[in-house]
């Protein structure tokens, strides 16, 4: 009777577990793009990801591109950058805060709270998206209506088209979980000022 019970119960948690890899390998679920307030570009990835931001700036579906966070030291996250695409300078809003993608939903959502937006594009790599909605869902709760757009990377390939896709495989798939467990609420703390 005890081996029966361990049995079930083996079999259940290994069902589990090929159910989680199996999902971990779809990532880019993306929306259709929609006229929205302001397209959020997330900070992180390669250049991918303000190009795809710039290209929906430039097709009209926002007036506004929110980088998060804004850093002079990364150049594919730079206000040079968005300049250089051709994004108007009055059209960048930039946030400093953010140290991960928790902090980039709680201080971009400040933001739009600020300009009164009601609506946002959010860019972030193929890779990553996922886990980006999941948390702009969380932290949003529902208050603003967020499409999330997939940015092929720099060389325009799929995040399982490039050499180092096991990387960025394993990478979101031990954050999605942390993620999945709430443990960015012990981790990464947004600054309350």
């Amino acid at each position: 009777m005890k081996i029966r019970i361990a049995v079930i119960i083996f079999c259940i948690a290994l069902m589990l577990v090929v159910t989680s890899v199996i999902d971990s390998f779809n990532h880019s679920d993306t929306d259709t793009p929609e006229k929205a307030d302001v397209i959020i570009m997330l900070g992180g990835g390669d250049a991918g990801r303000m190009e795809k931001a710039a290209e929906l700036y430039h097709a009209g579906y926002a007036d506004y591109v929110m980088i998060t966070p804004e850093r002079e030291d990364i150049y594919a996250q730079s206000r040079e950058f968005a300049l250089e695409l051709g994004i108007a300078e009055d059209a960048i809003i930039e946030e400093y805060k953010a140290t991960s993608t928790y902090t980039n939903a709680v201080e971009s959502l400040k933001i739009m709270d600020d300009y009164s937006f009601d609506s946002a594009l959010v860019v972030t790599s193929d890779y990553h998206l996922k886990r980006s909605k999941m948390i702009y869902d969380r932290v949003s709760d529902g208050d603003y209506d967020l499409k999330y757009i997939a940015a092929l990377g720099a060389d325009g390939q799929a995040w399982n088209d490039r050499a180092d896709w096991d990387r960025a495989w394993f990478s979101e798939f031990y954050k999605l979980w942390g993620y999945r467990l709430g443990l960015y609420n012990f981790i990464d703390e947004p600054d309350e000022g």
